[in-house]
């Protein structure tokens, strides 16, 4: 099996018309269902709280229309599981009053939830309690969204349970200095000796700048701040090649690393 992969980082909005939406949505899947994986941005089905004024308008909208969302996830994963496409996107899922924010990897076997970890102080949603890595075509995949990624740990826990490619989709804010965001990402790729795959939301409120990130922490991909979907190629065997060049993971001493792991007090 090729260890060179074909990612689709579709960096795109969201049309206030749900059906429109999802049918842009689909033409995406349907145009790049040969990809080994497509990438979809945080909350890129339902909407995120920071476009709704005044904050928290999302939740009371979603307790009135959640039944329809519901349907609308299970009908795009139907659609990709007939594609035969391998796809993450953002949405919504629960009940009314206690969301989660999920990042679903969906292919024609199987179905994978991420349930946000790390839950932003302007946010309303029920943190997830795992971070897993999942075998799929496009190789061993942890998943991560937005404020995740402020947390080492998370980088290192899926590297340790030998993440290939970490995925961080995004609804990262225009406000925010990207400068921070590549630095983050730069470091948890060359830290952690993977590819690193952001896909964040462009519009009016949200920065854009998808990007991939190779094991050296070299930006081999950037999408700029406009609405873009773009396919890049990465070579998994960069990994093993970096991996011999600067040797780190059997060199660790976790036992120095205890305090990472106690609460500090506030």
């Amino acid at each position: 099996m090729s260890l060179k992969k074909k990612i689709t980082l579709a960096q795109i909005g969201r049309y206030d018309d749900l059906r429109r939406h999802i049918r842009h949505i689909k033409s995406i899947i349907k145009e790049n269902s040969k990809s080994d994986l497509i990438v979809f941005p945080e909350l890129i089905l339902h909407g995120h709280p920071s476009i709704e004024r005044p904050e928290g308008l999302l939740y009371r909208k979603m307790k009135v229309f959640y039944r329809d969302l519901a349907e609308s996830a299970d009908d795009l994963i139907s659609f990709i599981q007939d594609a035969g496409a391998r796809v993450i996107f953002g949405h919504l899922r629960g009940t009314a009053g206690a969301f989660l924010n999920t990042a679903t990897y969906v292919d024609r076997n199987r179905i994978y939830h991420y349930n946000k970890t790390h839950i932003h102080w302007t946010e309303n949603f029920i943190p997830g309690k795992r971070l897993d890595v999942i075998d799929t075509p496009a190789g061993r995949l942890g998943i991560c969204i937005c404020y995740d990624g402020a947390f080492l740990e998370v980088w290192r826990v899926l590297a340790l349970k030998g993440a290939d490619i970490v995925i961080n989709i995004s609804a990262t804010p225009r406000e925010f200095p990207q400068e921070f965001i590549w630095s983050r990402l730069q470091g948890a790729a060359i830290f952690n000796q993977l590819f690193i795959v952001y896909v964040n939301r462009p519009d009016k409120i949200f920065s854009g700048q998808s990007a991939v990130i190779n094991p050296q922490g070299k930006i081999i991909a950037n999408l700029g701040k406009r609405p873009n979907v773009k396919t890049v190629t990465v070579d998994l065997k960069e990994i093993k090649r970096w991996r011999k060049k600067e040797v780190i993971y059997p060199n660790r001493i976790p036992r120095l690393y205890r305090e990472i792991v106690k609460q500090k007090k506030k």
